[in-house]
């Protein structure tokens, strides 16, 4: 399938609800779509074309149109090419609905999450909206990826850790962490476990966080992002 192809068969799709899509590199086609429509379209991607789901990212992008943005990029690997699906968001009005679970794409769900901290854009319908990638003593108002919060931010201290889940009823939880051998920082891992069958578990990490995305966008010019992030392990 060529880029023009994959364009065509989204406009033949979904009509109207694709309200831009164009060819903006060699192997990426770029499809702008309401919000609203996002969940159907996303679910055609990733269960009807067989997409592969690679990463949802979130813009602070008020300083050139006033709005976010978010985008929902795939991989199509029998045709070498990436999708992406753009959904601008007004700044007085962020929401996704989040397309973890309404549109069963579980890899989606830290993507979203981390989207929801970082840029304070709300998910609706998302089967564990919980924080994911902030300490637990920040604040819940403050997203640090939004451009007019400051680098050089100490907000003051709260109690504001999310709330681990439960193991299931008849299950023993086994708790691993705070440090873990094989992890360069602490995280914490809470294993359900019904005899030697592990039936469900829970995670609690991001403890070693460096806000070196922050750091680029806020300090460093194009040419020294990729200098610094080839000499940082982790993020």
């Amino acid at each position: 399938m060529t880029p023009n192809e994959l364009i065509e068969q989204l406009r033949t799709r979904f009509g109207p609800a694709i309200q831009k899509a164009e060819k903006v590199q060699s192997n990426l086609v770029m499809a702008t779509v309401d919000r609203k429509d996002s969940v159907e379209v996303n679910r055609y991607i990733f269960h009807d074309l067989q997409a592969r789901f690679v990463v949802a990212v979130g813009t602070d992008f008020r300083d050139v149109t006033g709005q976010f943005l978010v985008d929902y990029v795939y991989s199509l690997a029998d045709s070498h090419q990436f999708l992406a699906i753009r959904l601008p968001l007004p700044a007085d009005d962020l929401w996704i609905n989040a397309i973890t679970g309404a549109a069963d794409i579980p890899a989606a769900n830290w993507a979203e999450r981390e989207i929801q901290d970082m840029l304070g854009i709300v998910l609706r319908n998302h089967p564990d909206p919980r924080r994911l990638m902030l300490a637990d003593d920040w604040p819940q108002d403050l997203h640090p990826y939004r451009r007019d919060m400051p680098l050089q931010t100490y907000p003051a201290s709260v109690q504001n850790a999310p709330e681990m889940k439960k193991p299931p009823e008849g299950a023993t939880l086994v708790p691993i962490g705070p440090f873990f051998p094989v992890l360069e920082e602490p995280a914490q891992f809470r294993l359900f476990v019904e005899g030697e069958k592990v039936v469900g578990g829970d995670y609690r990490g991001f403890y070693n966080h460096r806000g070196v995305e922050k750091i680029a966008d806020s300090q460093l010019n194009y040419n020294q992002v990729p200098f610094l992030a080839e000499r940082i392990c982790g993020i």
